[in-house]
């Protein structure tokens, strides 16, 4: 199954071993588009298909980074929040330079949905789960640290983020029901789940398009909405 909208010639992911990665991957495959898996585990990538190169690489290598970058038309990371190891501060530095590095300005990575933006009023989730939140910050617990600060460096430019064009997705729980097209939204929370396959083809849309540019949509398993 497919859409008729916009989809990159060649795309580089990062974190594509995790489950919303897994998604994206799985979509490019589908539909043909050539993508360029960027990995420190490449043992995890044996079957993919034709369309498919597999970069052994750390994040940190900036030369690798760059050859693998180059002739792409935008990156999209699914690499995980993790507090402890943070592995988005640690890595995604590199990745922008890398990227411009390679001509390449297209970034699409990952929120998630209880992260807000500047100016945004909370949602039903969001007024739900930020008490929580902060109690847990209270504590020494912040869970969105790691996805506020990609955000703040997309938002400010800086942490190398300057003159990368980008989308923030913020997708809730994965599942792996079949594709049948993201919802997706400026500023309105709707259904939990999303399809990492729903995720992965939203992902690829925004490679190509303008349409989200400078937005973190949420996003959701279901039809798109009508356009007015």
């Amino acid at each position: 199954m497919t859409t008729n909208l916009p989809k990159p010639a060649k795309a580089a992911i990062i974190g594509a071993s995790g489950a919303y990665g897994a998604g994206i991957l799985a979509r490019a495959e589908e539909l043909g588009i050539e993508a360029v898996v960027v990995t420190r585990s490449p043992h995890k990538f044996k079957e993919v298909k034709p369309t498919t190169t597999v970069v052994d690489a750390q994040l940190h290598e900036e030369d690798k980074l760059k050859q693998a970058f180059t002739g792409c038309d935008g990156v999209i990371s699914a690499l995980g929040d993790d507090r402890k190891l943070r592995p988005k501060t640690h890595n995604l530095p590199h990745v922008w330079n890398a990227m411009k590095a390679a001509g390449v300005t297209k970034y699409i990575g990952m929120g998630s949905g209880p992260m807000m933006m500047p100016g945004e009023k909370p949602g039903r989730f969001q007024r739900t789960i930020h008490p929580l939140l902060s109690v847990l910050k209270f504590f020494g617990v912040d869970l969105l640290e790691q996805n506020e600060w990609e955000r703040d460096s997309l938002l400010t430019g800086t942490n190398g983020a300057d003159g990368i064009t980008w989308v923030l997705t913020r997708p809730v729980r994965p599942t792996k029901t079949p594709f049948v097209g993201a919802h997706v939204h400026k500023n309105e929370r709707g259904p939990m789940n999303c399809s990492i396959y729903d995720h992965g083809d939203f992902c690829l849309y925004c490679v190509a398009s303008n349409e989200w540019n400078k937005l973190a949509p949420h996003v959701s398993s279901g039809p798109q909405p009508k356009k007015k």
